[in-house]
């Protein structure tokens, strides 16, 4: 009876170990970090109010920006929203498999309200052209009429050297 309680808990003990050694490889796996040297910004902005009630991701068409970039891209995201809760991500080069990070953010205006968000990611050339394009998607995040009143992006980056015009 006790070398069975003995064994259990050697068990036991192994297996909580397991767990806490699989915990930081998890988390280590989810986090990273970039870096680069902050030569320009440009923004967008819209003020012509659409509604959506769509859950399928789209473009904003006015907030698109196109820069010959490398390294760190840092985009601020500012929006002013009435109705439903609304997702918002930031796609680089028509590439939505890979958005910005975070993938999305989530806002839940109550009656009218402006809400604002970075997203950051590393940005490489691409057939030896640092020429990256910059598109703010959106979605209702219920099915839920929302209406963007009006965006901004503002895209800070430092100047990519291959390819660019």
């Amino acid at each position: 009876m006790l070398r069975r309680l003995t064994v259990r808990k050697v068990l036991l003990a192994a297996g909580i170990a397991a767990v806490a050694a699989a915990v930081p490889l998890t988390v280590a796996a989810a986090t990273g970090a970039f870096g680069g040297s902050l030569d320009h910004q440009r923004a967008a902005w819209t003020r012509n109010e659409r509604t959506t009630s769509s859950t399928n991701w789209s473009d904003i068409p006015a907030l698109s920006i196109t820069r010959c970039a490398a390294d760190q891209v840092t985009a601020m995201l500012n929006v002013t929203l009435e109705g439903g809760p609304a997702r918002f991500r930031i796609v680089i080069d028509d590439v939505p498999e890979a958005p910005m990070i975070p993938d999305s953010a989530r806002f839940d205006p109550q009656g009218v309200e402006s809400f604002g968000f970075a997203f950051v990611q590393s940005v490489h050339p691409f057939e030896a052209d640092d020429t990256h394009r910059f598109d703010v998607q959106w979605r209702s995040a219920t099915g839920a009429p929302v209406t963007l009143r009006q965006g901004m992006l503002n895209v800070l980056f430092e100047d990519g050297t291959q390819g660019c015009p």
